[in-house]
């Protein structure tokens, strides 16, 4: 591949509470191989972020290799874990140009190109040209990110490990509202919250079509003293505990609220 001028996302967002995850986004292609921890990657392949259904064997492997358990019979909680480490590479960098910018990041998914690092996410790289002229609507400054990028890429996953796709949207949509909290002590905090409101609330995001996101987390109230209150809650579990070995929920999973207190208490001592 054809190796063209980038330059760093994180530059055109300093300040912002989202800069230190943008360190592996670019816009452009770079002229050497992208890093990790300083260390170069035996297999290392740069990949079409609307051709990654072809790389399914290799997104499998990985997380094989990370976790316990095989592709043939734990492949869609497998999936759904890589799916974070993705999700964590272009989230940020959509957030901080709706956030932080007021700006659009034009980012198809046919356009951008992931760097794959013994299968895993090490880098992306968005359009040269993505982003778009200032705006204070919500719809034109996320409608690339979600209708153009995400849909695709959980699409893909949700073919390739026969997942619903409904547990990825609430991957990401986890992570989104995580990401916009993070604006909370932030000067753009209003517009972060304001963001957030229209993301989780709106019955629809993209013209007619249902909105994937919506109520993604949401507070509930606890039966266990021993969970805080309001619980922020996922709407969908993202199936770890499949994962041979994977005692540990995460800390908004959905199945905290089903158990009792001696459950809850032998979640907060693994380590």
């Amino acid at each position: 591949m054809k190796a063209a001028p980038c330059q760093p996302f994180a530059a055109l967002v300093e300040g912002s509470p989202l800069t230190r995850l943008l360190g592996h986004v670019w816009l452009g292609m770079p002229d050497t191989a992208p890093r990790r921890d300083d260390a170069f990657d035996a297999d290392l392949v740069y990949v079409k972020v609307d051709e990654l259904a072809g790389q399914g064997d290799r997104l499998l492997d990985a997380m094989a290799e990370r976790y316990a358990g095989d592709a043939a019979h734990h492949g869609r909680a497998l999936l759904s874990q890589w799916s974070k480490f993705y999700f964590r590479l272009a989230a940020p960098a959509a957030i901080a140009a709706a956030v932080t910018l007021r700006r659009p990041l034009e980012m198809p998914a046919d356009r951008c190109t992931v760097a794959l690092a013994d299968g895993m996410p090490v880098a992306l790289y968005l359009p040269s040209d993505a982003l778009s002229a200032m705006t204070n609507e919500p719809a034109p400054r996320y409608r690339s990110f979600v209708h153009a990028h995400l849909r695709v890429v959980v699409d893909i996953l949700a073919e390739l490990a026969h997942i619903a796709p409904r547990v990825l949207w609430g991957n990401v949509g986890n992570l989104i509202d995580a990401l916009l909290d993070a604006y909370c002590d932030d000067a753009d905090g209003e517009q972060a919250s304001r963001d957030a409101a229209w993301i989780f609330g709106s019955p629809c995001l993209v013209e007619d079509e249902r909105n994937p996101l919506r109520e993604s987390v949401r507070p509930m109230t606890p039966r266990s003293a021993l969970l805080p209150t309001p619980f922020r809650a996922r709407r969908v579990c993202c199936l770890r505990y499949e994962i041979p070995g994977e005692r540990q929920l995460c800390a908004s999973c959905p199945l905290l609220l089903t158990m009792n207190d001696e459950q809850i208490a032998e979640q907060t001592a693994i380590d």
